[in-house]
């Protein structure tokens, strides 16, 4: 009987010891992709893309963020606040307050100047990881890098728009060859430190140079999977927006016609409709949203919208300034 006990001993240690052998182990963890692998192929270039698109609307932050301050929903009125476009109509709750009485965006301290810094850049590494990396495999560019390859471009366009026009002196009001600009960072290698602000004139020119990429690449792209995803259309929108901005008032005009090709006016009943889907025929680019993933009360309705009965808005309708 000992013998018998002490022969299943041994059997159980080889085959524990047979189990944890190096070909049986998973070394990769479940929850997280290494930067090799996710930078490995089309898939998962996508995957890294698809990543960059939730963040757009994402509640959670990037590190060190605050979840008020964590997507475009956040950005996009924000803007509206500080140019006195959105106004408060009473005390109550006094979201974005700070902004509106330009304490916040003032303050070198503050989330508001630290986050949509860091958020920008967050999109330029990425989109200088996807760029980077195409070229140092040597991937063919069919019609799916062709994809990937134009919406890394336009994001990065994009975010350098963002970057500028919210850090800088103007274009059209300053000295845009001398005026300092914003750090123009392309590369991946480390030790992945800032670089000098270049002046604004260089900061456009890399957005011009990416817009126009962008839009080459998309003319041999797959089509987009949803509205989510940059598109050709969205490239000429943010080459009219850049062209905005610098007083180019031809280009703008011409690069809106070509963003709006295929997207006819919404109907009187689509207007009457909610806006709850990107469905509707004006839409362009926009955020996809999942049941699973919503923002929440962190949704842009949810903090302007009059008729939503939020706290934001019970005691403070926001008012769009005559």
């Amino acid at each position: 009987m000992l013998k018998r006990i002490n022969s299943m001993l041994l059997l159980m240690t080889i085959l524990t010891i047979t189990a944890c052998s190096k070909e049986f182990l998973d070394t990769k963890p479940t929850d997280s992709i290494s930067a090799g692998d996710a930078l490995a192929s089309a898939s998962n270039l996508n995957l890294v893309l698809n990543g960059l698109h939730r963040q757009m609307y994402a509640q959670s932050p990037l590190a060190g963020g605050s979840s008020s301050r964590a997507g475009e929903h956040y950005w996009i009125p924000l803007d509206d606040v500080i140019t006195g476009s959105l106004i408060h109509s009473a005390r109550a709750n006094g979201w974005m307050s700070s902004d509106l009485q330009w304490l916040s965006h003032t303050d070198e301290n503050s989330l508001t100047v630290d986050q949509l810094w860091y958020q920008r850049y967050h999109y330029i590494a990425s989109a200088n990881a996807i760029i980077n990396q195409v070229e140092e495999l040597g991937l063919a560019v069919g019609p799916d890098i062709s994809n990937v390859l134009g919406q890394a471009h336009a994001y990065r366009a994009w975010a350098y728009l963002k970057l500028v026009t919210h850090y800088a002196k103007g274009y059209i009001i300053g000295n845009p060859a001398t005026d300092p600009g914003v750090p123009l960072l392309t590369s991946t290698e480390s030790p992945y430190e800032s670089a000098p602000r270049s002046t604004v004139a260089e900061i456009y020119t890399q957005i011009e140079t990416d817009i126009n990429q962008s839009i080459t690449y998309f003319q041999d792209a797959s089509a987009p999977e949803n509205k989510s995803h940059l598109s050709i259309n969205a490239a000429y929108g943010i080459k009219s927006r850049v062209a905005l901005s610098k007083g180019d008032w031809q280009t703008a005009a011409e690069a809106a016609v070509l963003a709006r090709d295929g997207f006819p006016l919404l109907n009187e009943s689509d207007w009457l409709s909610g806006f709850y889907t990107t469905n509707l025929s004006e839409v362009i680019w926009g955020g996809t949203l999942i049941d699973t993933e919503t923002t929440y009360y962190r949704s842009y309705f949810y903090l302007i919208c009059p008729t939503f009965n939020g706290s934001q808005n019970r005691g403070n309708p926001k008012l769009i300034n005559k």
